[in-house]
């Protein structure tokens, strides 16, 4: 029998490349993951757990406000930004340890570089390092998509929003999908005025309608603003540091942040996967069976679809 370095090499240390790896390391396999990042993944890292305390940080602005109104003598309350982004992000760092932790007490080596595939059964370190494996795991998930606009690099995207400075006065946020619309109610709560800028004429596209009918209804209540059936021209930075966003058919938009939430995007680019033989679809997610095996018989992926 062929001898292999390990028997399962994971490429990614989200919440399937984790899963993965500790499973098959209590069954007694030998195992490694790659991680370029940080253990944890998209959801415990910079998606779902982080955002997830923003919005529950964000409703206090409204619990604050109908205490009054039920006889609460509630004095003038001023928010702090950086101390609730500085406590969600060591929640971040605490969650990040926990899966380093379940890792390693399952025995799993973990590389904290980037990992490419070199072929069927090899995978290429950054370092140089190659190894053998008798099986691979892609688990590489997903990265925000960026509009081809001039003048992108001017915005961010949810990678970079829980690490915010300061608050912005005027926040623009392009997309309608759940990401979009999650934080500018977070951003109106906060206290800043929130446009949403969306290409079709809908938010919450493949939703319930009379759900998404409800909540632009509750969210225009309130005070933010939307633009439908847009799309940006260009973004230009202004001399004192603001940005004015052009879209087409309006009026330029003001800002002093610009999000966008318009789609993630499989992050297999420069994986080195089609060299080994791995067929992508046209989004350059990996095509898979019922049992998640590539066209490799050795190469598997979970997690590398495209989110919209």
């Amino acid at each position: 029998m062929t001898r292999f370095d390990r028997d399962l090499f994971v490429i990614g240390a989200g919440s399937g490349g984790v899963r993965a790896a500790r499973i098959a390391a209590a069954h007694g396999a030998l195992v490694a993951v790659a991680e370029e990042y940080r253990v944890g993944g998209t959801c415990v890292i910079r998606g779902c757990v982080p955002k997830k305390l923003l919005v529950y940080g964000a409703h206090f602005a409204e619990d604050l406000k109908d205490a009054r109104r039920f006889g609460w003598q509630v004095p003038a309350c001023a928010f702090d930004w950086p101390l609730l982004r500085d406590n969600v992000l060591a929640e971040v760092d605490r969650l990040n340890g926990l899966y380093q932790q379940t890792l390693d007490n399952h025995q799993v080596e973990v590389f904290h570089e980037r990992a490419t595939v070199a072929g069927p059964h090899e995978v290429r370190l950054a370092s140089g390092r190659t190894l053998s494996a008798r099986v691979i795991l892609v688990a590489a998930g997903a990265q925000p998509q960026i509009p081809d606009v001039a003048g992108a690099e001017h915005g961010i995207t949810s990678n970079e929003v829980f690490h915010l400075d300061t608050l912005p006065k005027r926040v623009v946020i392009a997309g309608g999908g759940y990401i979009a619309n999650e934080f500018a109610g977070i951003f109106h709560e906060f206290g800043c005025q929130v446009t949403v800028v969306n290409r079709s004429g809908e938010i919450l596209r493949g939703y319930d309608e009379s759900l998404r009918d409800r909540l632009l209804q509750i969210s225009l209540a309130k005070g933010l603003q939307f633009r439908f059936n847009t799309a940006f021209e260009r973004i230009e930075k202004q001399a004192g540091g603001t940005l004015r966003v052009h879209i087409q058919g309006g009026e330029p938009i003001d800002c002093e942040l610009l999000l966008f939430a318009v789609g993630r995007r499989p992050n297999t680019a420069g994986l080195g996967l089609e060299a080994a033989g791995v067929v992508l679809d046209g989004l350059g997610a990996v095509q898979v069976d019922t049992y998640s095996q590539s066209s490799v018989p050795s190469i598997y992926a979970v997690g590398t679809l495209d989110w919209l």
